[in-house]
Formats: structure tokens, sequence, C-alpha cells
């Protein structure tokens, strides 16, 4: 028989474990890559109501197709299914309305829109669709512009830079991060450092923003060459033309002047030019390098063939960790792991964070006493996908004394100085 003192502890115990589950419940919930914040709806109708359920079914059907693009490879997304609304309202499990405004005939609001993990998956199983859904620590990107005169990180222009300042906030699995450029980022890393790249320089700058993982992306702008003289004109050597792409007269300024070089001096219309774009990454994986070309259109400034280069390289990283982090449901695996606590709630912390990586299928809890939980952990994937994702939740699996044993690494990676979010 239980005595009343014993029974009071149990239901604390209980009572504990009951509240820390649901707190982090929520908080799970919140950080899920399942989860589309901040999109805008605007709608008009003849009343306000009929704009309301009209914007509601836009903004859902929007949130929807977002969340394919953050989760799909780009190549598989010929293949993405186009479903009617009900279809996609039995994948919502809730929405948040926030700044609503609304007249007779319009309404206006942002949406956070909840979807189904679970509804989500089997949607692109059933379609043999390949996805990931582990969400990547920050990367910090340093951009290293070259326009012919030699590479450039911090100084003037700042055209790279600033491209990558202007794109909209990062959606997808991939959060990146641009360092602030200030005298403490110029002493530690310089362009010749980057470009080398020195793996301890730019791990070093990686520290001070609380990061793991560095992506060197580096643009080299090749202008053609100016069309050859005329019979009846000049060759105008030592002359370029200054113009903002609107047809009117440009400024003419002399090279030897502004002892500027042409390169740094041309605005407007960049067509035929050639954008050498170089990404390295270097992080706790092994190093990758991918190389890619663009050419200006007759369309393209230099801004906007910058903003394109932005995308394609945001596109290259985001695409090689889906590629590192596809979902195998086809291969399922166990491990028996020995977890060290120091008290309760470090067991109910660590068994959230393991529910929330996208490879975990299932936890079974083989013992659990003060100082340890032993777990069988049931997982989709190969071992190293699974201690990829865990470092991500910054876990560290290592094997020690004869069997595996997970620790949690509580600074996590949050110290750091905060740099320009993507």
């Amino acid at each position: 028989m239980i005595q009343p003192r014993s029974l009071r502890r149990v239901t604390v115990f209980v009572v504990v474990l009951v509240l820390c589950a649901i707190l982090s419940a929520g908080g799970a919930k919140a950080e899920s890559v399942y989860t589309i914040r901040d999109l805008a709806v605007d709608s008009s109708a003849v009343s306000a109501a009929e704009a309301r359920s009209l914007a509601l079914a836009k903004g859902q059907r929007a949130a929807f197709d977002r969340l394919l693009r953050r989760l799909v490879l780009s190549e598989d997304q010929v293949l993405l299914p186009v479903l009617e609304y009900a279809q996609i309202t039995a994948l919502v499990d809730g929405y948040v309305i926030e700044k609503e405004l609304l007249s007779s005939t319009r309404y206006r609001a942002n949406l956070t829109i909840y979807f189904n993990k679970f509804g989500m998956r089997k949607l692109l199983r059933q379609r043999k669709i390949r996805f990931a859904e582990t969400r990547s620590n920050d990367v910090l990107v340093v951009p290293v512009y070259d326009t012919g005169d030699g590479p450039i990180l911090w100084l003037e222009p700042g055209d790279w830079r600033a491209a990558w300042l202007a794109r909209p906030a990062n959606e997808g699995l991939v959060p990146l991060i641009l360092p602030l450029g200030d005298v403490i980022d110029m002493a530690a890393m310089d362009a010749a450092l980057a470009m080398a790249p020195s793996r301890e320089a730019l791990l070093g700058l990686a520290e001070r923003y609380g990061t793991q993982e560095v992506v060197v992306a580096s643009a080299y702008l090749e202008l053609p060459e100016p069309p050859e003289p005329t019979a009846e004109g000049n060759s105008n050597d030592g002359i370029t033309d200054v113009g903002d792409g609107t047809g009117n007269d440009a400024e003419r300024v002399s090279v030897a002047e502004t002892g500027i070089s042409k390169s740094r001096r041309v605005r407007g219309p960049v067509e035929g030019a050639i954008l050498q774009l170089t990404v390295h990454r270097v992080g706790a994986a092994a190093e990758r390098t991918t190389r890619e070309l663009l050419r200006g259109a007759p369309s393209d400034s230099r801004e906007s063939l910058l903003a394109r280069a932005v995308g394609r390289v945001m596109a290259l990283v985001e695409g090689n960790w889906k590629q590192a982090n596809m979902l195998r449901f086809g291969r399922e695996n166990e491990l028996r792991i020995a977890v060290p606590l120091n008290s309760l709630g470090d067991w109910v912390d660590m068994r959230r964070r393991l529910r929330d990586l996208a490879v975990v299928v299932s936890i079974d809890l083989a013992a659990l006493s003060r100082g340890q939980a032993d777990i069988l952990l049931h997982y989709f994937g190969e071992r190293e996908q699974l201690m990829l994702g865990l470092e991500q939740s910054d876990l560290a699996l290592n094997f020690e004394s004869g069997g595996w044993v997970l620790h949690s690494n509580a600074s996590g990676g949050q110290s750091g100085t905060s740099g320009n979010n993507l």
C-alpha cells in the first residue's frame, strides 16, 4: 500500500511531468518546419465576410505552396500536387490571424498556418516525392566580390553584399546570416583568407556569430568588351559612360582622372556580362565547392544580375542540404542509447528534442533513473543522417565505454553576435 507521503510525491512527479510535456509541446509547435508565418493576405468581395473567407482560402493555398517549396528538392517540384481547397484544409491543424483590417468590402491580415506533419508526409510519400524536413542551424555567408581588380570583402564597391542584404527573409531549411562587417570582422578575416579558403579563419569568424558552418560566396563579374570604334567615331580610350540604364545621356568620366577602374564605374545594363559564382561551404561536414556561370540578360542591370546570383547561391545551399537530409522511409533502424540526466526536466527536454527530429520514428524508454535514461531509438535512414540531425538540435551522439551516449550541448550556439538575418 502506498503511504500518503509517497502518494503525494508520485502525484507531484506526474503533475510536473505533464506540465513540462505541455510546455515543451507548445514550444515545439512554434518552431515546427511545418509552420508558415507572416503570410499577408488581401482580398475584396461584395461583403466583408465574403472577403474574409476568400482571403483565408487564398492564404492557406499560398502557405501550402510555400511549404512544399521549402521541403521538396527543386528538381522534383514539377511533381508537386495541385489539390482542391478541401484537401488543403484537411492538412491544416490551425491558424492564427494577426494585424486584421477590414472594411465593408475588403479584408487584410497576416496569417500563421500550422500544417499537420503526418498528413504532409503521407501526401508526399504517396506521390513518391523526395523531401527533407530537418532545419539547419544558422549558416554564416561571407560574400566576396571581384570585378577584375582583385577580390573585395569589406571595402567598396559593396554591390554583392548589398544584393545579399536586399534579399527577402529566407523561408527554406537553411537560415543564412551575414557578418556585420565591423572592425572586429575586418581584423579576423580578409578577402585572401576567405578565397584560400582558410578553414581556421572562417570557423573563427563563425564562432563570433554562434555558428559552425560558413559559406564563402564568391562572385567574379566580367563585363563585355566595349564595341569597336567605327570609322567615323573615336576610340574613347580611358573614358567610360556612367549611366542608369534608362537611355538618358550618360555622364562621361575619365578613368585616369578618377583613379577608379572602368569595371567599377559602369552601371546600368550588363547584357552579355559573365558572373562566375563559386560557393564553398566549410563546417562540421566535409567541405564542398560548387561553381556556376550566370550570363547577363538584355534587361539586366548589375543589381538584378547580382540579385539572381544571390538566389542561385541560396538554392544551391538549400539543395545540397536537402540532398543530405532526405527522409528515407524505406530504411528504418534502431539504436540503444544512454542519456545522462541531472533532473527530470532534462529527460522531458531531451524527449521533446528527439521527437522533433524528422528522422526519429519513435522512442522506447527502457529504464529511467535520477541520473540516466536508457532508450531504444527507432529512426529513418543511416546512422550518419541521424547524427547530422542530432547536431542541428545541439545534441552529440558519441560511442563511449562500449555503448552510445547522447549528450546535450546546453549553449546551443546561441551566444554569438547577431548578424544580418536573410
